[in-house]
């Protein structure tokens, strides 16, 4: 139908509310471009430098206020108002004490939770590069949870029909996790031949 030529590196695609907008994060030069979803023209540019590095996820917010954009080289999400103007830098990143790993790093994939409630975040590069699922307060966007993946290089992962479950894939432990969206627990791990 068309072809939207939007920045170097393109790493993650979102639609605004109404559909007349395409949202795209470029990785190599740090931006996140907005684009008319008819003629393909950029309408806005959002220089992430600002706040971090290698945008790669975003995802718009159910009730279509807001976006979230991931920083993969800088542990952190930016938060953007519907009008894509930053509203805040939440870290990713964060020292357990107790063992001294550092989980929440290298995030990438994100999505809401479909009431919109919590928000998760795929974090590829913690301790041996063991993945992680943060999961933050939809609103606040404080930290309330984990799930420790054991796997590498979960990057994307999406929700059942009914949203009871997660599908995380991890490509380089060759599997798709199944994780209970309520209790947080895997629930199975379905090996995926190389």
């Amino acid at each position: 139908v068309r072809e939207i030529t939007a920045g170097p590196e393109t790493e993650g695609i979102e639609f605004s509310e109404d559909g007349s907008k395409v949202i795209v994060t470029n990785e190599a030069d740090n931006t996140v471009t907005i684009h008319d979803f008819n003629s393909g023209d950029i309408v806005k540019t959002v220089d992430a430098s600002a706040y971090g590095l290698r945008p790669r996820g975003i995802k718009i917010s159910p009730n279509g206020q807001f976006y979230i954009a991931t920083l993969e080289h800088s542990d952190n999400f930016i938060v953007l108002d519907k009008e894509f103007n930053h509203v805040k830098t939440v870290k990713t990143q964060h020292d357990v004490p107790e063992d001294n790993l550092h989980k929440g790093k290298s995030p990438y994939g994100v999505s809401f939770s479909p009431s919109g409630d919590k928000l998760f975040v795929a974090a590829s590069g913690g301790f041996k590069k063991r993945s992680s699922l943060e999961v933050y307060d939809g609103k606040s966007f404080e930290k309330i949870n984990r799930v420790e993946t054991d796997g590498r290089r979960c990057w994307h992962f999406t929700f059942t029909p009914d949203a009871k479950d997660i599908l995380l894939a991890c490509g380089r432990s060759d599997e798709v996790l199944v994780i209970d969206s309520e209790s947080l627990k895997i629930k199975k791990r379905i090996p995926v031949a190389g």
